[in-house]
């Protein structure tokens, strides 16, 4: 197993139309499974630490961790620390050893989402840590939209923060949610198109689990070289989970659940890793 520079895979990726798929993992046990996935699937794949995971276990469990289960796959697992608004938290991962790092201003004003990239990607460059940055806004988790044009992401602003800030990758708000959504999300493929035209950056799609896989398709066609999927992951987690513990409340074993579940949080997994069509020519 070669691992390969992420800032270079990601360029990479964006030129031949791959994705790499992102996916927020929350112990040992959903961590595994997505492994076992990258494994069959025979192709990479990254793993995303959301802030409040971090804030229970640190960046640096996190990254032992992640070396703990790289013998399960031949396959290259990253470790990304996603939507993080601490300037701090990106510091410290990257500290620990962290392959990439989210710096999310999306909630500020365009001068403070530069200026806290900026601070970021200046600390990452001497590691060769990836940063993304995000313009726009991700619906879902209790986002505040209003219009169209309070979270579409602005081609102007955009260029601005690439320019200004010099992230290596950019998630742009362009309509995906996070989480489950009553109907599809309506992806604003014209706008996307836009900004891949104005940048060079490979672009990031947040709400991966609830995209159709033919709109995944599309925007990989449009620039998207990294998609997250973090709900369906956790929610199969708990789901399955609490089926077992169920069956036999008293005798609940975790070595004895977890064999069951894990399987299933890796079937998850598998089917997103399908969705992107990888064909592996750049592994």
């Amino acid at each position: 197993m070669k691992k390969q520079n992420l800032i270079q895979l990601q360029k990479d990726y964006r030129a031949a139309q791959k994705c790499l798929i992102g996916f927020n993992v929350n112990d040992i046990y959903d961590m595994k499974a997505v492994a076992l996935a990258a494994e069959e699937a025979n192709c990479p794949v990254m793993v995303m630490t959301y802030p409040p995971v971090v804030d229970l276990n640190s960046s640096y469990l996190c990254k032992k961790m992640v070396e703990g289960i790289q013998p399960y796959t031949k396959q290259p697992i990253y470790l990304h620390l996603d939507h993080s608004v601490s300037v701090d938290m990106c510091k410290q991962a990257i500290d620990d050893g962290y392959d990439s790092v989210m710096i999310d201003g999306s909630q500020k004003s365009l001068k403070e989402n530069i200026a806290m990239t900026k601070e970021v990607t200046r600390y990452a460059e001497s590691a060769g840590v990836l940063v993304e940055a995000e313009i726009g806004k991700i619906m879902g988790r209790n986002v505040v939209v209003k219009c169209d044009d309070d979270f579409l992401a602005s081609v102007a602003d955009v260029k601005a923060i690439v320019e200004e800030a010099n992230p290596h990758i950019m998630a742009v708000g362009i309509g995906t949610a996070h989480g489950f959504t009553p109907t599809s999300p309506k992806i604003h493929f014209d706008r996307l198109l836009e900004i891949s035209e104005a940048i060079p950056n490979p672009l990031v799609l947040h709400g991966g689990t609830g995209i159709p896989d033919l709109d995944i398709q599309k925007a990989i066609t449009m620039g998207v070289a990294k998609l997250n999927v973090g709900t369906i992951v956790h929610t199969t987690y708990m789901r399955e989970l609490y089926n077992e513990i169920g069956k036999d409340i008293n005798g609940a074993y975790p070595p004895f659940l977890m064999k069951e579940v894990i399987p299933r949080i890796k079937d998850v997994v598998l089917n997103r890793l399908e969705a992107v069509n990888f064909k592996n020519e750049l592994v």
